[in-house]
């Protein structure tokens, strides 16, 4: 059984890794893909979490299309790799919508590690827990 749990692992996590990304990339917050996927937001947590050990096809599927993604590109390794020039030439030919904005990416990276901003009753600065 730790034999299957370990070749299963690096695909969850690229599972987990390309969900944050895509999240951030359509400007989605948990709650949102929840509601367009029909996937409990309690469960792209624990995916984001790296904490699902059990996801099915069928969420995969919904997530990908609420996410307007193949559901292969879930599995696809995102490491940075090296970018010819032909490459870079047309990134910059490319419109601006298939590139994400930095702070879409933080608050999605944080989100899916629970490290929401929390303010106190009185309205003071964030506490950190």
């Amino acid at each position: 059984m730790q034999a299957n749990t370990l070749a299963r692992a690096p695909a969850l996590e690229l599972i987990r890794v390309n969900l944050i990304i895509g999240r951030a990339r359509a400007r989605l917050s948990q709650e949102d893909l929840a509601e367009r996927s029909a996937v409990g937001r309690a469960t792209i947590s624990r995916i984001e979490r790296g904490a699902a050990n059990d996801i099915g096809v069928e969420t995969l599927e919904r997530l990908a299309s609420a996410l307007g993604i193949p559901i292969a590109e879930l599995f696809v390794p995102t490491g940075a790799a090296r970018v010819d020039d032909d490459e870079l030439a047309r990134r910059a030919a490319d419109s601006e919508d298939e590139f994400m904005d930095a702070r879409a990416v933080l608050d999605a990276v944080s989100e899916a590690a629970g490290c929401e901003e929390r303010y106190s009753r009185a309205g003071r600065p964030p506490v950190s827990r």
